[in-house]
């Protein structure tokens, strides 16, 4: 069976062309993944086949140099730069024990760029610099495909902002501009003999709004039903597949699903690459449950500064980071 027809297809091609009528009709088929799967590939996106093709050489070419390069850009304070292999275990998660091994994959994070002239440059938590290896095409393919795929999560809102019922412009505002962060990953191959509870990634919840996330064809992904047991989302070609994360939860008070998922690369002998751009709200950004939503589980998520939310799930989760306290 190809499991991977429980997770629907929306395509979006009219409603980036401005059709008319196109827009509600995508918010609705948002409305309906959300509140079920919380996965949906997307089709139409606009992001051109070549520059994804590209942004998956620059991951390849990247994990392929020596450690020591890759160390000579670890991951700062500001969580941007190299994450070592297996240097990362689930400790803090929404719905799941804290994991016994570490996720058995290495990656490279880019995140939102900001002016040294900005007055939090340096000064407020996830505000600092991006670090860059020695290599000019690189940083170019990744920033292309980094502006894209953001480009992308700003032009997807005012669809989400309908299919949680408010106006069209009301999640652009409070992602003016967003924060984002461009995870580029690299997985193993599984070794000969896999306990059980060794994973590329332990099964998880994302911590934000929005991923939007490219993956090769070798496999992986899965993603949790509501009864507990496990599907596979394959790779489909031309399209992104996305899942919402635990901050549209909370502004709807868990109507919206953030889908526990995990990956397990069943290979043992291929190497398994993703890109994940994890699209959020601006850091000052003020999370409460939506007045629509509010007697769901009155109470249940006090409101809450999405950077303070952020920072406290980071440094729950990556021990050798350094962590900046979260501005009033």
């Amino acid at each position: 069976m190809d499991h991977g027809s429980e997770i629907p297809i929306i395509d979006v091609a009219a409603m980036l062309a401005g059709e008319e009528a196109a827009e509600a009709r995508v918010a609705d088929q948002i409305l309906a993944a959300c509140t079920s799967t919380g996965f949906f590939y997307l089709a139409g996106h606009g992001v051109d086949q070549a520059m994804i093709d590209d942004a998956f050489e620059a991951n390849r070419r990247f994990h392929a140099k020596p450690v020591a390069e890759k160390l000579a850009v670890k991951q700062n304070r500001w969580h941007r730069g190299y994450q070592p292999f297996a240097s990362s275990t689930l400790k803090s998660s929404a719905r799941f024990e804290a994991a016994r091994h570490p996720n058995q994959l290495e990656s490279f994070f880019v995140r939102h760029e900001l002016s040294p002239n900005h007055p939090d440059y340096e000064r407020k938590a996830l505000q600092g610099p991006n670090q860059w290896p020695d290599d000019p095409w690189f940083i170019e393919t990744v920033r292309r495909y980094d502006t894209a795929t953001r480009n992308l999560g700003l032009s997807l809102l005012p669809a989400f902002s309908r299919a949680v019922g408010e106006d069209r412009g009301f999640f652009t505002r409070l992602f003016d501009p967003p924060a984002s962060a461009l995870r580029l990953i690299h997985y193993t191959p599984a070794p000969a003999v896999r306990p059980e509870d060794l994973y590329g990634i332990h099964p998880h919840t994302d911590y934000g709004f929005l991923t939007i996330l490219a993956q090769d064809d070798v496999g992986g992904l899965q993603v949790q039903r509501v009864d507990g047991t496990w599907i596979d989302a394959p790779y489909i070609r031309g399209t992104f597949i996305l899942n919402i994360g635990d901050i549209l939860a909370r502004w709807t008070n868990d109507r919206f699903n953030s889908t526990p998922h995990r990956v397990v690369n069943k290979s043992h002998e291929k190497d398994r690459y993703s890109i994940g751009m994890f699209f959020d709200p601006n850091l000052d950004t003020m999370i409460e449950t939506l007045p629509q939503f509010a007697d769901l589980q009155p109470g249940k998520y006090p409101p809450i500064r999405y950077g303070d939310y952020f920072t406290m799930r980071l440094d729950a989760n990556y021990p050798d980071r350094t962590g900046l306290p979260a501005a009033n």
